[in-house]
């Protein structure tokens, strides 16, 4: 009985978390171009990016878990950051590849009827490619006491019910199996 509301729970966190992700990493990736941010900007994008996605999720989290308070929201926050700065690193550079014609346009034209449309199957790649990993690290995060999978993986196991902790510890393998194979499908079915 407690399978089904922590897998919720982790799909819940790692969907929330996905999309604040993708809204991020859209946002950011101008920061890492050379065509957006020039000369001057393109190193100081970088390093916040490399600065954002070597920060570890799980101290992120744990950091907005003290100032937060115990919810969903510190893990969101967290793996959304985390990962936006990868997609958005990952978008940046990919965008310094493009070939631009010379009438091309400048600013937010470029960036919307440009840049982005041209880089959209990647970026949703690199989503699908994500989707995996947010939905193993939410699962996670239950041991910070949000209760997902991982939160009630450390309840049994605190408690000596280790027959649970194994059952917990399977649907997390079966969930996060599913949304792998759901991932692979999706990335297949785009090309």
């Amino acid at each position: 009985k407690m399978v089904v509301p922590g897998a919720w729970q982790t799909l819940v966190l790692a969907q929330i978390a996905l999309v604040t992700m993708g809204v991020l990493a859209l946002m950011l990736f101008p920061l890492v171009s050379r065509r957006f941010a020039g000369r001057i900007g393109q190193p100081a994008g970088r390093a916040l990016l490399i600065v954002v996605r070597s920060t570890p999720e799980y101290v992120l989290a744990y950091v907005l878990l003290q100032l937060l308070g115990p919810s969903m929201l510190p893990a969101i926050i967290a793996l959304a950051v985390h990962n936006a700065g990868i997609v958005g690193y990952l978008m940046g550079r990919h965008a310094d590849t493009l070939e631009y014609r010379l009438d091309a346009p400048s600013g937010i034209n470029l960036y919307a009827y440009e840049v982005v449309p041209r880089l959209y199957g990647q970026f949703l790649a690199y989503m699908l490619y994500r989707w995996e990993i947010i939905v193993r690290e939410s699962a996670i995060f239950g041991i910070l006491g949000i209760a997902t999978l991982g939160y009630y993986v450390d309840a049994a196991i605190s408690e000596l019910r280790f027959d649970v902790a194994v059952v917990m510890i399977l649907a997390t393998v079966m969930v996060s199996a599913a949304i792998d194979g759901l991932s692979r499908w999706l990335r297949r079915s785009l090309h």
